[in-house]
């Protein structure tokens, strides 16, 4: 699977900034306000973080629709800040560029939720988050020279299948209207964490599924309103040897990935034929310059 967003800097003439995102376009003076139209918001705080507001060209392009459950945002806002960095002369590192978007999402634009997104979207890979009272204290990639682990995810990805299920649900919607989390879940999805990092140190595929199984669970459990479309899914795959082990999108269920043998997938894409199902990349990069 290649879902790609793309930030484009270019000069533009002076007195002039110029924003084209999926959702719109405009071509302001530079000293207007900002607009604050909802595709161009974070365009324009982009250039506000990083003092870049004259003369310039942003462009965005995603291959991730709004409400995907995919981090899309974040993948635009990561992808915005490094185009920006890179075209007055500075290399952000990825840890930089995930605090930036953090701040720049949830500080600037007041949008709920947590470390995660902008880091996966700047760091790329598999990671292991480790997280304190202040947020993500650590940031470790899995793999690379632990063939134990190494071995596990190629398993892991061979069997994995990514279920658009045509829902779309902004996240940080979806955590407003979430009330207080029960102490339970919370456990819960703490435990299945556990649990698949054991799996991946051990080598084991069995504990890695069955840890994402329970989180997915647990999500469920959480906001079963919100899961009806995971639910569903996990029917239809039910005795085929699959099973659904992550709702996407802050338990939103834009996306749903499913596990099963790969032998099997040819048995289970018939059953997933209402929805548009994709083989996803564990291995994926992080954000990087391309040149034109």
């Amino acid at each position: 699977m290649s879902l790609r967003t793309t930030a484009v800097v270019e000069p533009f003439d002076a007195g002039w900034v110029r924003l084209a995102a999926p959702g719109g376009g405009v071509l302001r003076r530079s000293g207007d306000p900002p607009r604050h139209d909802q595709s161009l918001r974070l365009l324009e705080a982009a250039l506000a973080v990083t003092g870049v507001g004259d003369g310039v060209s942003l462009e965005i392009d995603t291959d991730v629709e709004p409400g995907a459950g995919l981090g899309g945002s974040a993948a635009a806002t990561v992808a915005a800040l490094l185009a920006l960095r890179a075209a007055i002369g500075e290399t952000p590192t990825p840890a930089d560029l995930a605090r930036e978007a953090a701040f720049l999402e949830r500080g600037r634009l007041r949008i709920p939720g947590g470390d995660q997104d902008p880091i996966f979207a700047a760091h790329g890979g598999v990671l292991d988050l480790t997280f304190d009272g202040q947020g993500c204290s650590g940031v470790r990639a899995i793999g690379g020279h632990d063939g134990r682990a190494e071995a596990v995810l190629a398993e892991l990805q061979a069997g994995l299948l990514l279920v658009d299920t045509g829902v779309r649900r902004v996240s940080g919607e979806v955590l407003r209207r979430r009330a207080t989390p029960d102490p339970r879940v919370t456990w819960s999805l703490l435990s299945a964490a556990g649990q698949v990092a054991r799996g991946l140190a051990q080598g084991s595929l069995e504990q890695v599924v069955e840890g994402m199984r329970l989180s997915a669970e647990a999500k469920a459990k959480a906001a079963p309103s919100a899961s009806v479309a995971g639910l569903e899914i996990a029917e239809e795959v039910n005795g085929l040897g699959a099973e659904v082990v992550r709702v996407c999108g802050a338990g939103g269920g834009g996306h749903v990935l499913v596990w099963a043998p790969p032998e099997r997938h040819a048995d289970l894409l018939p059953k997933l034929s209402r929805w548009t199902v994709r083989q996803p990349s564990l291995d994926a990069p992080g954000a990087r310059i391309e040149e034109s």
